[in-house]
């Protein structure tokens, strides 16, 4: 299931949405059944694996309806415990952060600041939970949130200076070209003048 998972995320980031689409079925329907089989034993239920893979669940799913456009599944829909669909909104902002970099390097900054603002929504919604670790390890997850919402801004900033850069060295140059052409077209002028005098004295 959480092979499953990942390769709908492989495939969302590569444009394949159908395979993505194939791949969270398959995960959904092996969750239910990884729920079934587990409910009866509360041990084994609210052990990390099961947990694990219910949020790699969560951020398939999210990742896939914000690529298409649509709005984020809730836990009921995805059929996923709140812990979970909690965790895994915190993984969201990770490949969301790898979404607006492949964006920065397409040269589409306004779709990276989409991402960037997206990641930002969600780190307003996950700080409002205080769990103690004991029972929902969140302290952590929010605080790398926070440390990759800080970098990818971080990094936004960079490549909008860097874009303002190039464009000031290309108007640069297309200043020096004119000069250059300026300048060819003066000395040519006074060749011809040279060429005329001569002909005159002669």
């Amino acid at each position: 299931m959480i092979i499953s998972c990942r390769r709908a995320i492989q495939s969302v980031h590569q444009k394949k949405m159908k395979d993505a689409q194939t791949n969270i079925k398959n995960a959904s329907s092996n969750l239910q059944i990884l729920y079934d089989l587990t409910k009866p034993h509360p041990e084994l239920f609210h052990a990390g694996f099961v947990e694990n893979a219910a949020q790699e669940l969560v951020e398939a799913s999210c990742l896939y309806n914000i690529i298409k456009g649509k709005e984020l599944p809730d836990p009921d829909e995805l059929q996923t415990t709140y812990s979970s669909y909690l965790m895994g909104l915190c993984d969201l902002v990770g490949e969301l952060r790898r979404t607006a970099l492949d964006s920065i390097r397409k040269g589409e900054s306004k779709k990276a600041d989409e991402y960037l603002n997206m990641m930002e929504e969600i780190y307003e919604v996950i700080i409002r939970f205080d769990y103690p670790s004991g029972l929902i390890p969140i302290k952590k997850k929010q605080d790398m949130v926070r440390g990759l919402i800080e970098r990818t801004r971080g990094e936004l900033a960079v490549a909008s200076c860097e874009r303002r850069i190039e464009y000031r060295t290309s108007e640069f140059r297309g200043l020096l070209d004119k000069v250059n052409v300026n300048k060819k077209n003066k000395s040519k002028d006074k060749r011809e003048e040279k060429e005329l005098d001569i002909d005159d004295i002669w």
